[in-house]
């Protein structure tokens, strides 16, 4: 007998390239993960339990969807990964220590907020990935600032939510920079970059009004591609991550 592939609604609408409008609509009755009482089953149900194509063709039916579409997922169903800055003259030991210093002090940061602590929570019990960069020179004078030292400001400055650590035996300079990364910033297989479209002058020309259209066009295809991997925070991060390496 032939065993039934399953995937869980999330890998099927994956597979499909069809979105889900709106995710609360997805059955819960005849799903293992309770009534729909709870307020997070569907998610439950959604992202996590494996069924069969034939129940999950039923299911979607009773759905608004959009096709050629990929689904998106809820903050609590991201990856998310821990990146951190080092500095480039310390052992590798001594990289990993510092690193960890910091994100002990990431936890102690964001306790008592509630979305931040739901993001790190999953981070800590599902995904743990550490990604350490080399963050270059540490200085913290103002005329010859570190390359780590203007990352860290280049981080706060676009609202980003870091932590960081100074290592008394190293007289109190920076030594780790470290903050939480989803997803749709490193995945570019799922989220690829934004191409603006472009036209071609091989035969002629384009008339002022194509290149208004086209200008358009591209700003609204590059506001829908910004929905779609978080936000300018997250537009930011990619740009921000491109030229690094690891540690």
């Amino acid at each position: 007998m032939e065993t039934q592939i399953k995937k869980t609604p999330y890998e099927w609408c994956l597979e499909a390239n069809v979105r889900i409008l709106n995710l609360e609509e997805w059955p819960l009755n005849s799903w293992p993960f309770g009534d729909g009482q709870d307020p997070n089953t569907w998610e439950k149900n959604y992202f996590r339990e494996k069924i069969n194509k034939e129940d999950f063709l039923s299911a979607l039916s009773k759905c608004k969807v959009k096709p050629n579409s990929q689904p998106r997922k809820t903050p609590d169903y991201l990856e998310y990964r821990m990146y951190g800055l080092v500095p480039y003259n310390i052992s590798p030991i001594q990289q990993g220590i510092q690193f960890g210093h910091a994100v002990v002090e990431y936890a102690q940061k964001i306790r008592g907020h509630e979305e931040d602590e739901k993001r790190y929570n999953k981070w800590a019990r599902f995904d743990k990935t550490f990604i350490i960069l080399n963050g270059g020179t540490t200085n913290s004078s103002p005329d010859r600032l570190g390359t780590l030292n203007k990352y860290h400001e280049d981080l706060i400055n676009a609202g980003i939510l870091t932590e960081f650590f100074s290592e008394p035996d190293l007289g109190d300079q920076l030594t780790a920079v470290v903050f939480l990364v989803d997803e749709r910033v490193f995945n570019r297989t799922l989220y690829p970059d934004f191409l603006p479209e472009s036209i071609s002058w091989q035969v002629k020309k384009p008339s002022q009004k194509m290149l208004d259209e086209l200008e358009a066009r591209n700003a609204e295809n590059y506001k829908n591609w910004l929905e779609k991997i978080g936000g300018e925070k997250n537009a930011f991060l990619r740009e921000f991550l491109k030229p690094l390496r690891l540690a």
